[in-house]
């Protein structure tokens, strides 16, 4: 019995599991007796998971933002995802305008054959940045209205997709701030349906990053699928309008609200939640305040810096409408913020005189560390700077993953997927509630685009898709098997073979299971007067049927 409950193990195991990633049959519940999480169901239906790499950082070393070290980074980069939108060209490259195909991307070929050795099931997109510091307005692709002036743009898109392998590509809508840096903003969905047709002919699809105003004039159909980039509302909204309150970069009803205006235009099946894995730090004025537990009240300081010395844990935050460094603003990864000097020991409490909160009312995670102190002339009371920061975390990301499921959205789309930790625990919570089964993957992530089809991921997605019916069947007959033995071996008679040499004749009868079979009986031999007594003949076993030779 040790070795068949053993082999049970085993079957549950390897139907469980493939190249070494647990399919997430069950779903474990995250609880934490520091802080209170809502539970959210895991999905029953498949849901998209994009993650956005910066694919040109692998260019040098990037070991300053998160923990990816670029020698080693194919293996690094978190595979149980839907789709891969590798970021070929910086922000303010002026090559995103282009797309030169001659330009090196070593470490893209790496990536790509890297998928296709391991045959995963990961799409990987091209994805264009338009909203960098790049003017865009001079270039003929985007500043003119006629499909000629277009035509350069798409075709180098489409010759650098069929160059590298790449399943399709994603392009980024250059006004998605609302900043009006485009002047040619209705020339946006002509290229979109001009794009979308060319990739279709090569059987790739086109997904569209946008912000949070709805584009009117676009064509749903000419898009595989929408990512909605709903982040940072509020801090961008502060520096063109100051509000002077420190508080979340966007709340849970300002989420739902943008991607309910979107829903008006794009079905949601089609949408894909845009979330960040970093926080915003901001420092308060000097204020007379012993806490900071009620959010959103506190003077931001528009001028100084939160941390006036750089550490390697800190970056720099751009204003996407200007281009330009904010210096009151910085950016603190998820990666770091578990780290010796950073502010958590885990994701539900805080150290390094940090303070940890949750706003029930938006729905949002903050941080918040008094700083200076300064005494004001005349008064006892001193005044204090703090630093706060507003994060995305596991507790805050539910209340997301759950709208997500009751809205019936797409999925999910990571704008920074290397700056989740090590141990890649944001990407852990949401793969609890999105499971990246293997065994679904077939004609799930192609949503309104059946012609990508043909291609080697989703070719390999039925192949996976057909194997896994055999394996199931072929362990089922095995169990059956294992178990017919078993049954046999407990309840088999015992039955005692006569002897050869017996001189008796044997009941050629088989005997009764669970029964000792009697001795045979000895057929008397009629007495014949004068007739030798003949000797009886002897009986050999022949299987389970006694039979005479």
């Amino acid at each position: 019995m040790k070795t068949f409950f053993s082999f049970n193990i085993f079957v549950i195991l390897l139907l469980t599991t493939y190249h070494g990633v647990l399919m997430s049959p069950l779903y474990n519940k995250r609880t934490d007796s520091i802080c209170t999480q809502v539970i959210t169901p895991q999905s029953t239906d498949s849901r998209m998971i994009i993650g956005y790499f910066p694919g040109y950082n692998s260019q040098y070393s990037y070991s300053h933002y998160s923990n990816y070290s670029f020698n080693d980074y194919v293996s690094q980069i978190p595979w149980n995802i839907t789709h891969l939108n590798w970021i070929a060209f910086r922000p303010d490259d002026a090559s995103n305008k282009i797309i030169p195909l001659k330009s090196n991307h070593e470490f893209l070929n790496k990536t790509v054959s890297f998928r296709n050795a391991n045959r995963l099931p990961v799409k990987i997109f091209l994805a264009i940045v338009l909203s960098g510091n790049i003017d865009i307005n001079f270039n003929p692709s985007f500043a003119n209205g006629t499909s000629k002036d277009r035509n350069t743009f798409v075709t180098n898109v489409i010759n650098f997709v069929h160059n590298y392998g790449l399943d399709g590509v994603d392009l980024e809508y250059p006004n998605r701030f609302n900043c009006g840096k485009w002047l040619n903003d209705q020339n946006f969905s002509p290229l979109i349906d001009e794009l979308s047709s060319a990739l279709k002919v090569i059987n790739k699809e086109l997904s569209i990053t946008v912000g949070p105003i709805p584009i009117k004039e676009l064509n749903p159909d000419s898009v595989s699928f929408v990512n909605v980039m709903a982040t940072q509302i509020n801090i961008i909204q502060n520096l063109t309008t100051p509000t002077d309150k420190t508080g979340p970069s966007i709340t849970l009803n300002q989420v739902l609200a943008i991607m309910s205006d979107w829903s008006k235009i794009v079905k949601p099946s089609k949408l894909n939640l845009g979330v960040d894995f970093y926080g915003i730090i901001e420092l308060t004025t000097p204020i007379d305040m012993g806490s900071l537990d009620n959010n959103q009240i506190a003077p931001r300081n528009l001028i100084k810096a939160p941390f006036t010395t750089l550490y390697p844990s800190i970056d720099y935050f751009y204003d996407k409408c200007s281009f330009q460094m904010i210096n009151s603003i910085q950016l603190y990864p998820w990666y770091y913020m578990k780290q010796q000097s950073g502010p958590l020991i885990n994701s539900c409490k805080a150290k390094n005189e940090w303070i940890r909160k949750f706003d029930s009312s938006t729905s949002t995670t903050y941080l918040y560390k008094s700083g200076a102190s300064s005494l004001v002339t005349g008064s006892p009371t001193p005044l204090y700077e703090y630093y706060y920061i507003s994060y995305e975390d596991p507790q805050s990301i539910q209340y997301k993953l759950k709208l997500i499921i009751n809205s019936s959205y797409g999925g999910i789309a990571i704008s920074d997927i290397y700056a989740d930790s090590s141990d890649k625990e944001m990407l852990s919570v949401i793969t609890s509630v999105f499971p990246v089964s293997y065994r679904n993957i077939g004609s799930t992530f192609n949503n309104g685009n059946n012609n990508s089809k043909n291609s080697n991921v989703n070719q390999f997605s039925n192949d996976v898709s057909s194997s896994s019916i055999y394996t199931i069947i072929m362990t089922i007959l095995i169990i059956l098997c294992c178990c017919g033995i078993c049954y046999c071996k407990k309840f088999k008679p015992s039955i005692t073979l006569p002897s050869t040499n017996s001189k008796n004749h044997m009941n050629p009868r088989t005997p009764r299971t669970h029964r000792t079979p009697r001795a045979p009986r000895v057929p008397r031999t009629p007495m014949i007067p004068n007739t030798p007594t003949t000797t009886p003949s002897r009986l050999q076993p022949v299987g389970i049927v006694w039979a005479e030779v």
